[in-house]
């Protein structure tokens, strides 16, 4: 198919417009990545303002998807670029022919994104049959599975639902039923003894009912040219997957936290549960693609505080920060004593940011805190350093040193800035 409207399109406006503005919804690295885009988008438009083959216009656009695909872009910004492009054309259309024109530019622009959500689809599919893979692996090197364990038949059941989309297959199609798949048939029978928590339950119950709706709606559509609609609900369905099993992994992470031994002195967890705990805090964050934050605190001046008011003023206010600590982290969150005046925190399931306003609040309230030792009023202040951990690897022993270390950097750096302050990794 030939098409030709560059009559009535106002070219340079066109190619100016579009490079200088679609950028700024983008994230990419570097300028080179940028350069790239702008290139790729330079030849379509060059194509676009004389006489084409639509096919030509179609390869540039798989190839470009191709590209945006290997910098993780994801298909809403790639499919927004396409959106906006259509309309900057159409908004440029003038002459004698301009219904003709927009309804070549409709019939054009429904083939091009049609064949980006097709390549998208394909690959995101591969990467979450391979994501999936990994995932499971981590779940199964965890020494100690409680409710985490019934995720992993959701996590088959995902991978062979992205299989089904892959062969366009509705036979022996994964269960669509919420109720009698794996999951489910645990979830509506011992969960309902393990979960105490009635609004909890009921969420994740929802949420995978959810999960199984969109599920039913991609094999509605499996058989017909709607990836765009496809790869949509397979996202949902991941993220939904991976919700259920953020939340499996927080009540874990307090079960394990209720059976390690603690330190007597403060309350907080022994330093010889480190390992193990970081262990099954990287293999969850692995398994359900979430971040979490890696903390060393040390209490400032610490031996001056000793050196002032004696040994058991100092065990008091270590006690202090331990009580508040726990006043501000969740039941999931953990607090170990690293040594002396040194105590790690890591923080399940959240990002960089939201890290760092729990250690700023952790960090204030400490500071505000006031003990009263024979009469006399004693306070401190805590430094901190902070890393937050995105796990793309099966876990290796040497992991937990490397990102001590670094997060023990910055805590010398908090200190050299001038305490009591959170620097950030």
């Amino acid at each position: 198919m030939r098409c030709n409207f560059s009559k009535s399109i106002g070219k340079e406006i066109v190619l100016q417009d579009f490079i200088d503005n679609y950028t700024a919804c983008v994230e990419l690295d570097g300028n080179e990545e940028i350069a790239t885009v702008k290139a790729y988008y330079k030849k379509i438009l060059q194509h676009l303002n004389q006489e084409f083959d639509c096919d030509n216009v179609l390869d540039i656009f798989e190839e470009l998807a191709t590209y945006k695909i290997s910098l993780d872009v994801p298909y809403t910004i790639m499919s927004n670029e396409v959106y906006g492009l259509k309309n900057l054309l159409i908004s440029n259309i003038n002459g004698d022919d301009v219904n003709r024109d927009i309804v070549d530019i409709l019939n054009i622009f429904q083939k091009i994104n049609n064949r980006v959500a097709h390549i998208y689809l394909i690959k995101y599919s591969k990467k979450l049959i391979s994501l999936n893979t990994i995932r499971r692996n981590s779940l199964s090197d965890l020494i100690e599975k409680n409710l985490i364990q019934h995720y992993e038949s959701h996590l088959l059941w995902l991978s062979d639902l992205a299989k089904h989309i892959l062969d366009k297959s509705k036979v022996s199609f994964p269960e669509l039923d919420h109720n009698r798949c794996d999951f489910g048939k645990w979830l509506h029978d011992e969960a309902k003894n393990i979960i105490k928590n009635n609004s909890k339950y009921e969420s994740i119950a929802k949420t995978h009912q959810h999960l199984h709706l969109f599920a039913k709606k991609i094999f509605d559509l499996l058989e017909k040219n709607e990836s765009h609609i496809v790869i949509t609900y397979l996202e949902k369905c991941e993220l939904i997957s991976l919700s259920i099993g953020t939340e499996l992994a927080l009540m874990d992470q307090i079960l394990i936290n209720k059976q390690i031994t603690k330190d007597t002195m403060t309350g907080a967890l022994n330093r010889h549960s480190l390992a193990s705990v970081f262990e099954s805090q990287y293999e969850l964050s692995l398994a359900t693609s979430n971040p979490f934050i890696l903390a060393i605190c040390d209490l400032d001046f610490f031996k001056n505080i000793n050196d002032t008011y004696g040994h058991i003023a100092g065990d008091i206010l270590l006690k202090s920060f331990v009580d508040t600590v726990k006043q501000n982290i969740r039941n999931s969150d953990i607090i170990i004593r690293y040594g002396g005046e040194e105590f790690v925190i890591m923080l399940p399931s959240i990002n960089k940011r939201k890290g760092k306003q729990v250690l700023e609040k952790i960090r204030e309230a400490f500071e505000n805190n006031v003990i009263t030792f024979k009469d006399k009023q004693v306070k401190a202040t805590v430094s901190i350093g902070m890393i937050e951990i995105k796990p793309q690897h099966l876990y290796q022993k040497s992991f937990l040193n490397e990102y001590i270390m670094i997060a023990d950097q910055k805590l010398y750096l908090a200190k050299d800035n001038g305490r009591n302050r959170v620097e950030v990794s």
